[in-house]
């Protein structure tokens, strides 16, 4: 899928410590082949990342045609956090924003229609949170030095597979990354919350990478499609190119 402004890619680095291998020694060794693959070793350790993301949406399963959406997302290392803002066409001019944010183990989701009349606001809420954290957690290809964070403790699953676990803020997340022969990731698996109400059950979401390209050192994921296994059956409702990323802006 080519997204609007996907050609342009660019990366700015400021003077930073490096990752070295010998950092990565304790990570199970998919992950440290992973962060070698990708340029992470050798590269300056990112604080801050931003990115614009082009893509398609479906807001509920029997929703037949794809939504047009444009967002913006910086994502911080130390401490944990995540800034998300999207717009949608919903045709004849009507358009809704979201934002979605992590910050201090708290999440904040808001909807507008025509980015005022509120539609849906979940603020601060367990399950919410949980489910931020763990979006944070999926995310992490964006800025891979953060595999090293002290709040994210590794476990090796086998030879192309391990999963991450993270503690902060008084909240437990995991997240399972699926690598192939090369070391290249192919998805990102985790049991998270959809709703947040008392009968919400953890269900599994996957991030699954199409693209990578390779912006300044690193390379990273710029096509994927975010899913949820439902009852009924697999649920892709966002599919994006990233692009315009910058690193410690």
């Amino acid at each position: 899928m080519k997204g609007k402004g996907t050609q342009k890619i660019e990366a700015g680095f400021a003077a930073r410590d490096k990752l070295t291998a010998e950092m990565t020694g304790s990570l199970p060794l998919a992950v440290q082949n992973w962060l070698t693959a990708i340029g992470a070793v050798g590269h300056e350790k990112i604080d801050s990342v931003k990115l614009k993301q082009s893509g398609m949406m479906k807001l509920k399963p029997e929703q037949k045609k794809w939504t047009a959406s444009e967002a913006e997302q910086i994502s911080f290392t130390d401490p944990p956090a995540f800034r998300w803002s999207v717009k949608m066409k919903m045709g004849k001019g009507l358009v809704v924003t979201g934002k979605d944010s992590f910050q201090e183990g708290k999440a904040d989701m808001r909807i507008k229609l025509a980015g005022i009349l509120p539609i849906s606001r979940s603020v601060d809420n367990e399950k919410t949170n949980e489910s931020a954290l763990q979006r944070y957690l999926m995310e992490l290809s964006w800025y891979p030095s953060a595999a090293l964070s002290p709040f994210i403790s590794w476990q090796e699953v086998n030879a192309y597979c391990a999963t991450a676990t993270m503690n902060y803020g008084g909240l437990t997340g995991s997240a399972t990354y699926f690598f192939d022969e090369h070391y290249e990731l192919l998805k990102v698996e985790a049991w998270r919350y959809k709703e947040n109400g008392e009968d919400a059950r953890p269900l599994l979401c996957i991030g699954t990478i199409n693209e990578h390209k390779q912006v300044g050192a690193l390379k990273v994921p710029v096509d994927m499609e975010i899913s949820w296994e439902l009852a009924e059956g697999t649920f892709t409702w966002y599919k994006f190119q990233a692009h315009d990323f910058q690193f410690n802006p």
